[in-house]
């Protein structure tokens, strides 16, 4: 990361676009478009033809460079998009059994790691290498964020359903914090919703304490999913860089 002079404003949005976008891409770039973030960090973003579809499509936005390489076709990941250049770095996602779900993205003035992890146990080989990338990067400013697949018992869901909430305690312990519960300590807003009504908070942004001094607002948009683009609401923070 190069000195960069303080004072710009970075939008970033996070969003699981729900496998692909499908029919529904033309109205997920209108909404994306409408948010005018800097960076996109899309997941359940998939290979094949549906993923080279949305990479043009953001690109006519202004979204002209993007991570790589895509997922298998038919399978999902994680796509960063930005208006301006960054890099790309294996970090510890080498080693998990589908890479392309955590990406690390290294901009001018922050690491970035766009997470999407898979359901249930499966998500511990994610959750393990994501803490370990963290760990060695919390003196940095540095922040995970995308949908994990994870939340808090009686706080980020009615019930005690998520046996893995335990992972939201070791980020803290490694000194990120969950920047939208650090603001509203006791505020129940969900994420997700599943096709039983239940919701869930589980698209999170976690900063470390040198990007969380220079976070400005967060917020989830609901708009987008009470209107069918995706079953989760997009994730926004806003950074003084």
């Amino acid at each position: 990361m190069t000195a960069r002079r303080r004072g710009r404003h970075v939008r970033l949005l996070a969003w699981n676009i729900r496998q692909g976008g499908g029919t529904r891409l033309a109205a997920i770039v209108a909404a994306l478009a409408a948010h005018a973030a800097d960076i996109l960090v899309l997941s359940e973003y998939r290979g094949g033809d549906s993923g080279a579809r949305l990479i043009a499509a953001l690109a006519a936005i202004g979204y002209r460079h993007v991570s790589a390489p895509p997922p298998p076709p038919g399978r999902n990941g994680t796509l960063v998009a930005a208006r301006a250049r960054f890099g790309l770095h294996e970090a510890g996602a080498a080693g998990l059994p589908e890479p392309y779900k955590l990406v690390a993205a290294e901009f001018p003035d922050f690491r970035l790691y766009g997470v999407y992890m898979p359901n249930l146990k499966a998500k511990v080989p994610y959750w393990d290498a994501l803490l370990a990338m963290l760990a060695a990067d919390a003196a940095l400013p540095t922040l995970a964020i995308g949908d994990f697949n994870t939340c808090r018992a009686y706080v980020d869901e009615a019930g005690a359903i998520d046996a893995l909430a335990h992972y939201m305690d070791r980020v803290a312990e490694i000194g990120f914090c969950d920047l939208w519960r650090q603001r509203y300590p006791e505020r129940r807003e969900y994420s997700w919703y599943s096709t039983r009504g239940n919701g869930f908070r589980i698209d999170h942004a976690f900063l470390s304490p040198a990007l969380a001094a220079r976070a400005g607002a967060i917020r989830y948009s609901h708009a987008e999913r009470l209107a069918g683009l995706s079953d989760h609401s997009p994730l926004i923070v806003d950074l003084r860089v």
